[in-house]
């Protein structure tokens, strides 16, 4: 699928993806990490029925989105978010992110509360400049967030062969991703892994920007949880061995208005099974 482009004001470019119905209720999607913008595809028909248009931007340096070294959570949400829903003339929408884009999703809430209707956080982060929360991170998050602020060149050689594993082998990326996972998630990306291969190539198109993305994930965000003031939704399963599914509760407990949906013996891909749900949630808060 073909990303649409937008020139911002500092000259980058930022490329996004549209899903969905063609004129409905605007949610913005936040993908995760390890994965780009394609990563609400599998939503597009359900997004569709519902009368929703999913638009997925991909952050700097995924995918064909320009890199900005240094970029961090609450600075998107302040800059690249705005320009690109003013350009596309939206005043008010909601905001979904799984894992990574949780974060995200919680910036926009922060920093866009006159324009944000509701946030959905699905299998999302705590702070992870906190070192208690990092420790618990899972160890491929902490190996790569660790190379990424002190070897950054290393990091790229990571990003460059999955790049190329994913381009020549989906069955195999899926394969070697799923040894890392929960049974429940193993499945569900080994049969969809066409689209985990692409998520994962247009992810590390740019590997400086796949670096960039990781610092990123583990910097300061520049607001607290306590601080959000717009209605979230916080989606975990039991099952996931990629977020620890306390972290939910966690959120849930500091969120001031927030509501928690766990799923016994589901796992971090509750992204894909459960999107649907995740949408009807959101929408009846939009105009």
């Amino acid at each position: 699928m073909s990303a649409h482009e937008l020139s911002l004001a500092d000259g980058r470019r930022l490329a996004y993806y549209r899903f969905g119905a063609e004129n409905g209720t605007i949610v913005i999607n936040c993908h995760g990490g390890l994965v780009s913008g394609l990563d609400v595809g599998l939503a597009d028909a359900a997004a569709r029925a519902a009368g929703i248009t999913i638009i997925s931007p991909n952050r700097p340096g995924i995918g064909h989105s320009s890199r900005k070294a240094g970029h961090g959570i609450l600075s998107w949400a302040r800059t690249d978010l705005v320009e690109l829903v003013d350009a596309l003339g939206v005043d008010r929408f909601a905001v979904m992110g799984w894992s990574e884009g949780g974060q995200y999703a919680l910036a926009a809430g922060f920093a866009l509360s006159s324009r944000v209707s509701r946030v959905a956080v699905i299998a999302g982060a705590l702070p992870l400049d906190d070192a208690g929360a990092f420790g618990e991170l899972n160890t491929t998050d902490r190996r790569l967030s660790g190379l990424s602020r002190r070897a950054p060149l290393l990091a790229r050689g990571y990003f460059v062969a999955s790049r190329m594993l994913a381009g020549a082998s989906p069955h195999v990326v899926a394969r070697v991703a799923a040894r890392t996972m929960a049974p429940v998630d193993a499945r569900i990306v080994e049969d969809h892994h066409g689209w985990f291969a692409q998520c994962v190539v247009d992810a590390a198109i740019n590997a400086p920007g796949a670096v960039d993305e990781y610092a990123a994930f583990v910097a300061p965000w520049g607001f607290e949880l306590e601080q959000v003031g717009v209605p979230v939704d916080l989606y975990q399963g039991s099952a996931d061995t990629l977020v620890p599914p306390h972290w939910a509760r966690t959120m849930a407990d500091r969120l001031p208005d927030a509501v928690l949906h766990e799923y016994p013996g589901e796992g971090h891909f509750i992204a894909v099974t459960r999107r649907a749900e995740v949408m009807g949630a959101l929408v009846p808060a939009a105009p």
